[in-house]
């Protein structure tokens, strides 16, 4: 069983000190994400553009401006995103674009502190009133990466609470609360779809059915009461040519599409390993910047042809779910508290690993599992040797960001292999321990609305 070391508080100092980084953290993070804002860059710019496309026209956006001069621009829009998150944004759209957008980088931050609070009162076994504390490492682990995601002003900060919300409300058993988070945050990216897998193998089937049941009314009935039922089926016939079949991993790879290094999705970075593919920058979803590509460049050390590579890349896709479900294959009232914690932050890494297009700023969704980590450091001791692998992992981890200021380095898929390296030490702890109790510290006894030692029985 993992030792507890869990029933000291930080200093005064020590948490004094932790509350003035978050909020200077937080003052930087606005500036920062504020000045992206005040000069209209992508990508908040077009989620604005399509709620706004949605209030004025009740349909999506087009992906054209009229200018001053009465010409017309073409440019990105949202096309993988469900109608779901247009619709979302026609919450801010009625508003001037800067103002949205001063309201969109607020809403962020709480989000981004609301989330690592839960991580830190629930999920990670310690002192609950230190959490401030016990999330600095955990953010400083990924913290390029969370200024990419506010750099861009994207909304992976909205689903992460999303999933995150949704596994505390389970602990609580709080049960169709967990799937209507879990079911909005699949109308926005469509990758928890794998969490909603994971409730299912736990055979947590009411959780389940609330995010479909989610999913269906949030989706496309509210979609046909908003588009009438001929626009809602043109829509979804040309999300899933777009998305689903174009964007998928061999869509992708057939058409030679989103394959430069800022892609660091499995199938782009084998693309570009195993076939003759441009790695250099090419903006396929922005005609005003397509010009701005970078010359052609090239990093194959073979030359397969692209329905190799498409067999290679779906192969190993494939074996990661069988792999997955293998793994996560016993219910959760076989399983301890801390075994189903591991379990969910695999399956959220799991998001990163299989989606066709994945950026720097979608590493943000490792923070469970890095806040996990860190936890299991805690308990299992400082000098012991699992203790050591984790120093290692997340050392490597926070390295990886450092070819953030290479795009060479970048296009052979480093973020991408920070996922697989976070996830090993995930599947040790969970195979060495998947019935083991972790006693959680006095504190989090006082705290915690839902106490571990009665949750493996509550999920039965």
């Amino acid at each position: 069983m993992l030792a507890t070391r869990g029933g000291m508080h930080a200093p005064p100092g020590v948490r004094a000190a932790a509350a003035l980084f978050w909020i200077v953290l937080c003052i930087v993070l606005a500036a920062y994400a504020g000045r992206r804002i005040a000069r209209g860059t992508p990508d908040f710019e077009f989620f604005y553009k399509a709620g706004a496309a949605m209030l004025a026209r009740g349909g999506l956006d087009s992906g054209c401006d009229v200018l001053a001069d009465g010409t017309i621009e073409r440019r990105g829009t949202i096309e993988w995103y469900l109608p779901f998150t247009s619709r979302l944004m026609t919450l801010l759209a009625w508003m001037p674009q800067r103002v949205a957008g001063a309201i969109w980088v607020g809403a962020n931050l709480l989000a981004m502190l609301t989330i690592l609070r839960l991580l830190g009162v629930h999920l990670m076994g310690l002192p609950a009133r230190d959490w401030a504390v016990t999330q600095v490492v955990p953010f400083v682990a990924l913290s390029a990466y969370w200024f990419t995601e506010f750099g861009l002003n994207q909304i992976d900060t909205l689903t992460l609470l999303l999933l995150v919300a949704g596994f505390v409300h389970w602990q609580q058993r709080r049960r169709l609360a967990s799937g209507l988070w879990l079911g909005l945050a699949t109308l926005i990216k469509l990758t928890p779809a794998i969490v909603v897998l994971w409730f299912v193998l736990k055979r947590q089937y009411r959780v389940a059915a609330a995010a479909v049941a989610t999913i269906g009314l949030f989706g496309p009935v509210s979609d046909v009461l908003v588009l009438g039922t001929g626009q809602t089926v043109d829509v979804y016939r040309t999300w899933i040519r777009n998305a689903v079949h174009s964007g998928s991993h061999a869509g992708l790879i057939r058409e030679q599409r989103e394959m430069d290094w800022r892609n660091q999705g499995l199938g782009a970075v084998l693309s570009r390993w195993l076939h003759e593919t441009n790695w250099a920058r090419h903006f396929d979803n922005d005609p005003r910047v397509a010009a701005d590509s970078d010359p052609p460049q090239f990093m194959n050390v073979v030359s397969l042809r692209r329905e190799q590579v498409v067999l290679i890349v779906q192969g190993l896709a494939v074996a990661s779910v069988l792999g997955l479900v293998w793994l996560a294959r016993r219910p959760a009232g076989e399983l301890s508290p801390w075994a189903l914690r591991f379990e969910w932050a695999l399956f959220v890494l799991a998001m990163l690993w299989l989606m066709p297009v994945m950026r720097q700023y979608h590493m943000i969704w490792a923070t469970p599992a890095v806040s996990l980590l860190a936890a299991a450091v805690h308990h299992v001791g400082h000098r012991s040797r699992a203790a050591w692998a984790i120093y290692a992992v997340l050392s490597l981890v926070l390295l990886a960001q450092l070819a953030l200021f290479s795009e060479a380095i970048k296009a052979r898929g480093v973020t991408l292999a920070s996922v697989p390296v976070l996830a090993a030490p995930l599947i040790a702890l969970l195979v060495r321990y998947p019935r083991s109790a972790l006693p959680p510290a006095a504190a989090e006894q006082d705290a915690q609305p839902a106490p571990s030692a009665r949750l493996a029985g509550a999920h039965g």
